[in-house]
């Protein structure tokens, strides 16, 4: 639920450029030495201040690369604020966290469903992050391949040249289409 959102965190995560990663690596040290500021951390993914929310993306992330398993108890509320993705940072992130952190087969299903909605965002980085994220949970036997392959087809044709470009990039990491 949010609101529990962790003043000193938000703080570090305010500062600095939307552009620029900000303080995310030091706020994801400290979420890694302390478990329980997870649900802080993704409740500034929630935030009204843009920077904040951007910068707690890229912390997220970085926290999931390392950790994937603590985002599991948060993973109907990370589904949910990728669906309503407000922010291209969020497309960008999450579906990296996502495909990582081990969630039930509803919630898979779910998250393939957002994935493929997502490779028709405007940015071009949020639609191939989400590209990434059905190829990874194709190649792990958590989607059938078939969607992944199918969403990366309909990109490989988008007059769109850097979501085609890496749509190529990851149809080739894919393998073969008998896999």
């Amino acid at each position: 639920m949010p609101g529990h959102t962790h003043p000193q965190l938000r703080g570090k995560l305010a500062g600095g450029d939307r552009k620029e990663v900000g303080a995310a690596a030091s706020v994801a040290r400290e979420v890694l030495d302390d478990p329980g500021l997870v649900r802080p951390l993704v409740d500034c993914l929630e935030d009204g201040d843009a920077a904040v929310v951007s910068h707690a993306a890229h912390a997220v992330m970085q926290v999931g690369r390392d950790e994937p398993n603590v985002f599991a108890p948060h993973a109907d509320r990370l589904i949910a604020i990728l669906r309503r993705c407000s922010q291209w940072e969020i497309g960008e992130q999450l579906p990296k966290v996502l495909a990582a952190v081990p969630i039930t087969d509803d919630q898979t299903q779910q998250l393939a469903d957002i994935l493929v909605a997502q490779t028709g965002n405007p940015s071009n980085i949020a639609a191939a992050s989400a590209l990434s994220g059905l190829a990874e949970l194709a190649t792990t036997g958590r989607i059938d391949a078939a969607i992944a392959r199918d969403a990366i087809e309909r990109a490989l044709a988008s007059p769109r040249k850097a979501l085609a470009a890496r749509a190529r990039r990851i149809e080739q990491s894919l393998g073969p289409k008998g896999k």
